[in-house]
């Protein structure tokens, strides 16, 4: 957590939030709620057939949408935004891997 830097995995999924933000991907269609996951709305994962698949685009930003530890206001500015995603990235101190 040295001068708030991020580590190299890290600014990936920095990134990755930036574009999901940028896209406006973060919003579920409300017909795929079913009775009982209103409270934790999940997006439904790609099917893969092989390892190759994780590295998709799609897999990897419905992956990340679906993470039960972070919790993201996507409703803030852009530059809010950033700030709470960096703070959230650099105080977990933990390797994200997306598989």
């Amino acid at each position: 957590v040295k001068c708030n830097m991020l580590r190299a995995d890290q600014v990936y999924y920095f990134k990755l939030l930036q574009w999901i933000y940028k896209h406006r991907i973060y919003s579920t269609p409300k017909a795929s709620f079913g009775p009982y996951q209103l409270r934790d709305p999940k997006q439904r994962m790609p099917s893969i057939r092989t390892s190759y698949g994780r590295q998709t685009l799609s897999f990897q930003i419905t992956k990340m949408l679906n993470r039960t530890d972070m919790t993201v206001d996507y409703s803030k500015t852009f530059y809010a935004f950033k700030k709470q995603c960096r703070s959230f990235l650099v105080g977990s101190g933990n390797c994200y891997s997306v598989v």
